[in-house]
């Protein structure tokens, strides 16, 4: 998944009218607000890499580190794109309506965020119920065969 601050606005544009330099104006300001964190969300985050972080400095880090997680990224993440909708102006003759290529962009940006929603919760279930994450075999919840 491609970071949201080197995303091609073009893409949005396509059939319709450009971003207005403050649609471009607001655009940066969250792509700021939210540096790095979609790619903090998608590289690497997994109930493999939960376990590993268990496994090295405890059950109570891992718990905190989700929740942080949780918190900070997911949910600060949410806000920035709530902030965007606001910030970004609205026509004259339709006062609640963005450009169509400003649409675009944040149901882009809304479904990116829920797909990470998603793959968080799905790592914590799978680390949380101790399931295996071989997604080519049943999923079992004893990977080490004892009862």
């Amino acid at each position: 998944m491609a970071d949201t601050a080197i995303d091609d606005l073009s893409k949005y544009e396509s059939g319709t009218d450009p971003f207005t330099a403050a649609e471009q104006g607001a655009i940066a300001r969250f792509r700021e607000n939210v540096s790095g964190i979609p790619d903090i969300a998608f590289k690497g985050f997994d109930a493999d890499g939960i376990r590993r972080l268990a496994s090295e400095h405890g059950v109570g880090e891992a718990r905190k580190m989700l929740h942080s997680f949780a918190t900070d990224l997911l949910n600060g993440w949410w806000l920035a794109i709530l902030s965007l909708k606001s910030d970004l102006p609205t026509g004259t003759d339709e006062p609640a309506r963005h450009s169509a290529a400003a649409a675009r962009y944040v149901a882009h940006l809304t479904a990116q965020h829920l797909n990470a929603c998603e793959k968080f919760e799905h790592a914590v279930t799978m680390w949380f119920l101790d399931l295996d994450t071989d997604l080519s075999s049943p999923l079992y919840l004893n990977r080490d065969g004892d009862e």
